[in-house]
């Protein structure tokens, strides 16, 4: 027998168990084992030293009656690629520009993170950098976000736990106390200019929400009837707000009338203004330059509620006008001035001779109580108090005293 013949076993060259090279020479090792229900598993591992380890983890957790052979052969998603997977499901939402703007943040944010590689610390961290830049009610826009993502994802199979649960949302304190004053107003519009007045103008005559106005078709204003309408609002009814005399003449005399689809179109007419870019380019600059702080779009709708309650519009008129869905949402919208109280209160104001009267009768009446003998000190405090010769009590014994 030549030496060619020998076997690997006689060479002492034998594979060692349960690891296998496919193809020979190629350096890719396998691993083959048997689960305790005696079915055959192959997994395609690499290395053999990586082979080997493998073989002796999964005959481990056999025997400890913790394999499971679904978690193997699921595959890990980036999260930057189940993210886009995501957009395409709402392109025809609303809020698809801010859903965008969310997920270029935490694409940034979770680089070269898988969906189960997510953990509860990286979006504590996400949390302390980011409030720092914004308000705590943005950065829960953007937590939410992400906790959709993670739900969509633990649904299809492709992630096990939403670690935003874990890290939880900002509190945030809605009750914001901002209007846009009268004399405010009209530094606004110098500093603005009258070409960009109307866009400011009309969300200060209808209270819409930046999203209603600025995305607001010629379809949805109805001149006949006098009315224009929110389509697909926040509270997900629509909803129709009547034009006034200057809100009237105000559509009418837009350039875009007869001659795009848009209310509020972009400069190529054939979309709407894109609502970020206005911010940044037109309207925070105006803001400065009036001297004008503390101030943001959303407060336009806010003067809009305040300044009819002011007017002394009723708070469930004001709630349909405002498209909201319960009168604890008017309430926290429209604030009233301190001098606006002060004047309602002071109706409660009478004139001080018939207040004074009132006193003088009440005192009389608590004395006249407290005593019923005659006593000389009794009748003089009674015909202090009462008018001149006259006492003013319905106690017949005291009446029948001498004066």
């Amino acid at each position: 027998m030549s030496d060619d013949d020998e076997s690997p076993k006689r060479n002492g060259k034998r594979p060692p168990r349960g690891v296998f090279e496919r193809p020979k020479g190629s350096g890719i090792w396998w691993v083959c084992y048997f689960d305790e229900n005696r079915r055959k598993h192959r997994e395609k591992v690499g290395p053999k030293a990586l082979a080997l380890k493998v073989y002796q983890k999964r005959k481990n957790e056999i025997q400890e009656r913790r394999f499971f052979p679904e978690r193997i052969r699921r595959r890990d998603v980036l999260v930057a690629a189940f993210i886009g997977q995501y957009l395409d499901t709402v392109k025809n939402k609303a809020s698809y520009g801010n859903c965008e703007h969310y997920a270029d943040l935490w694409k940034a944010a979770l680089k070269g993170k898988t969906l189960r590689q997510v953990l509860p610390g990286d979006v504590e961290r996400y949390k302390a950098q980011r409030v720092k830049d914004v308000a705590p009610a943005t950065a829960n826009r953007e937590l939410a976000f992400l906790k959709r993502v993670l739900n969509v994802a633990i649904a299809d199979g492709k992630a096990d736990t939403n670690p935003v649960r874990v890290a939880g949302l900002f509190k945030e304190n809605n009750q914001r106390r901002r209007y846009l004053t009268d004399e405010e107003e009209g530094r606004l519009r110098e500093a603005i200019g009258e070409s960009e007045w109307p866009k400011v103008a009309f969300a200060l005559l209808t209270g819409f929400r930046q999203g209603n106005q600025l995305r607001l078709r010629w379809t949805d204003v109805n001149f006949d009837v006098g009315v224009v309408w929110a389509s697909k609002p926040k509270g997900k009814k629509d909803y129709c707000v009547p034009m006034n005399d200057e809100l009237r003449a105000i559509l009418g005399s837009l350039p875009s009338r007869l001659r795009s689809e848009w209310v509020f179109p972009s400069e190529t007419r054939a979309t709407p203004i894109d609502a970020r870019n206005y911010m940044n380019r037109v309207f925070t600059p105006a803001l400065e330059r009036a001297g004008i702080g503390s101030f943001r779009w959303h407060d336009l709708r806010h003067t809009f509620a305040s300044r009819l309650v002011m007017k002394g519009v009723d708070l469930n008129t004001v709630r349909e006008l405002m498209g909201h869905k319960s009168i604890s949402m008017t309430q926290r919208y429209a604030h009233l001035s301190r001098g606006h109280k002060l004047e309602a209160v002071q109706k409660l104001n009478r004139p001080k001779t018939e207040a004074a009267t009132d006193t003088a009768t009440d005192t009389s009446e608590k004395i006249a109580r407290k005593t019923v003998g005659g006593s000389a000190e009794v009748i003089e405090m009674l015909r202090k108090e009462s008018a001149p010769g006259v006492i003013r009590t319905p106690d017949l014994q005291i009446r029948s005293l001498p004066l």
